[in-house]
């Protein structure tokens, strides 16, 4: 769910809420282009939940993690879990006749650990090599580092960390364990590890570790909070993609985050005594979104004003440059609608928060209306957008659904 893209430390300049003519509920005219179609908005990402740039604000502003969540989900409570249950992270997933490589560092042990065999090997320092034999229906590890065969084993093949660091793949240390399995027709490596562990691999990705504490404790919860509720389903090979929140493993950790994790461990945002879906993004441009809009119904997941009581947007004193954006949409950028150039964009509804739903592409062979959040955004490629702390962002969608065409982005 890695929302926040890095444009470096994030500016501290209060910077202004768009005017709200931008975002007029009314029926727009239709706008006419032929060398490119105006294009402004503000906010980065669905606006569903807590917004990042948003809680840097609050947390400038005084308020605590419990509030900042609170803030943002609606009706829940924070719930303090004693255990520390196992997720399964999907790490990679191959072809069958493709292999992995595990690596055990120097000074380290690991035990392999073929699942049901009772066999159970000490692992020097190297690299271990897994793959699977389709004709006999077993797998076969090497140790890649001396080119010996360690031998044929039914699966799964389970790697664990015995002494030193962590276990690595891809250039990248985990905790826990390191899966290799085949199901249905696949092949995948998946980390299975307890939850606050894996937590502590997603802040630092979604949050810059410099960020004020409170943020970060915020963002912990909601990421502990999302993982719990992925946990609810009981996936057959693995709860979470590496991209449901943005896991890089031990190798990404850092004090800041660390401590943000311990400070909160397991606190969760529970609604109704379960814990809740808690999506997140980067900036909301001052108005959150309903998830009705984007993810179907929540009780949690409402629109609000995200301001202070004087009407400052708390993503503005948290330094998002994506309080405005603007730029030009290219008559040729959208070869996806199937309607040639496009030459006019009519804004046919918005939600309250101002985010357009659905609106009409007119082209030189047709004409499509497209609806919904993500297909709105995905349906252009603006190019590059100047936000608003003057710094040049290349976007292949639109960076979010609250957004205007033509003359509103002339301010006429």
């Amino acid at each position: 769910m890695k929302l926040i893209p890095r444009p470096g430390a994030a500016a501290l300049t209060a910077i202004t809420l768009l005017a709200s003519a931008l975002f007029t509920l009314q029926a727009s005219v239709p706008v006419r282009a032929t060398t490119g179609i105006p294009v402004c908005g503000s906010g980065y990402g669905h606006g569903v939940g807590l917004s990042q740039y948003g809680a840097y604000g609050r947390a400038v502003s005084g308020q605590g993690y419990a509030r900042i969540v609170k803030a943002y989900y609606h009706g829940v409570r924070l719930t303090r879990y004693g255990n520390n249950p196992l997720v399964r992270v999907l790490l990679a997933k191959r072809s069958i006749g493709q292999t992995y490589t595990i690596q055990v560092t120097p000074g380290s042990t690991a035990r392999l650990a073929p699942s049901g065999t009772g066999v159970s090997l000490t692992l020097g320092p190297g690299d271990y090599r897994v793959g699977y034999l389709t004709s006999k229906g077993l797998y076969r590890v090497t140790n890649f580092s001396s080119g010996r065969t360690l031998g044929d084993y039914r699966g799964p093949i389970v790697f664990r960390r015995a002494s030193g660091g962590f276990l690595h793949y891809g250039g990248r240390s985990y905790r826990g364990a390191l899966i290799v399995r085949v199901s249905g027709g696949s092949f995948y490596l998946v980390n299975r590890l307890g939850l606050e562990g894996y937590v502590r691999g997603v802040v630092p990705n979604e949050m810059p570790p410099s960020w004020p504490q409170a943020a970060l404790e915020a963002q912990a919860v909601a990421s502990r909070s999302y993982a719990r509720s992925a946990l609810e389903a009981h996936a057959r090979v693995f709860d979470l993609t590496g991209s449901d929140e943005r896991y890089l493993g031990a190798s990404s950790e850092t004090p800041s985050t660390n401590h943000a994790v311990s400070k909160t461990r397991g606190v969760v945002a529970t609604y109704a005594g379960s814990p809740i879906k808690a999506f997140y993004y980067s900036s909301d441009g001052g108005y959150t979104e309903a998830s009705s809009y984007v993810f179907g119904p929540e009780p949690y997941l409402k629109a609000m004003k995200d301001t202070t009581p004087a009407g400052r947007p708390y993503d503005a004193i948290g330094g998002s440059p994506w309080m405005r954006w603007s730029g030009t949409i290219s008559p040729w950028s959208s070869p996806g609608l199937g309607i040639g150039a496009i030459t006019g964009v009519r804004v046919l509804g918005r939600s309250p928060s101002g985010r357009v739903t659905k609106v009409e592409v007119d082209g030189t062979q047709g004409k499509r209306i497209v609806s919904g959040e993500y297909a709105v955004r995905y349906a252009f490629s603006p190019g590059d957008l100047i936000r608003a702390d003057g710094s040049i962002y290349h976007a292949t969608s639109l960076p979010s659904a609250r957004v205007s065409f033509g003359a509103a982005c002339r301010g006429g």
